[in-house]
């Protein structure tokens, strides 16, 4: 795998929304593209668009490793930075929604470490529209 072509591709990371052609080329990386996505993810140097993006990514490619994506996602849902740990909340949300629904997946993720966590990023600080989602999944005010 070139390393200084997905180098340019985290570069292109850096945007609000998740370019489609980037995510693409990276998935079409395969199990090389998922495990440099998780050799670079806590580089200081990255932009929380970057951080943000990439979460993204390795959220369409969890198959590949579900364990380790549940447990770094739940880490980034104590994040200082709340754009991130917002996202990974999010993001926490939907793989839980998808559990419930496909329980065939062995999706590793119990919904009694979920409110945990999702009660430690609600003190954090959340944006108002996940703080929703959070209610909305649990149907009452965590």
């Amino acid at each position: 795998m070139d390393n200084k072509y997905c180098q340019k591709l985290i570069k292109r990371l850096h945007s609000k929304r998740l370019p489609d052609d980037v995510a693409k080329e990276i998935i079409k990386l395969g199990k090389d593209g998922y495990d440099y996505l998780w050799e670079i993810i806590d580089d200081s140097n990255l932009t929380d668009y970057q951080v943000i993006n990439i979460i993204r990514i390795l959220y369409q490619m969890k198959y590949y490793d579900i364990d380790v994506f549940v447990n770094k996602l739940l880490s980034f849902t104590q994040d200082k930075r709340i754009d991130v740990r917002s996202t990974a909340c999010f993001l926490a949300i939907c793989l839980f929604r998808i559990k419930k629904e496909f329980k065939e997946l062995n999706i590793p993720l119990e919904q009694e470490i979920l409110v945990k966590y999702l009660r430690q990023a609600l003190e954090m600080e959340l944006h108002q529209s996940i703080r929703q989602q959070i209610e909305d999944l649990f149907q009452v005010s965590i």
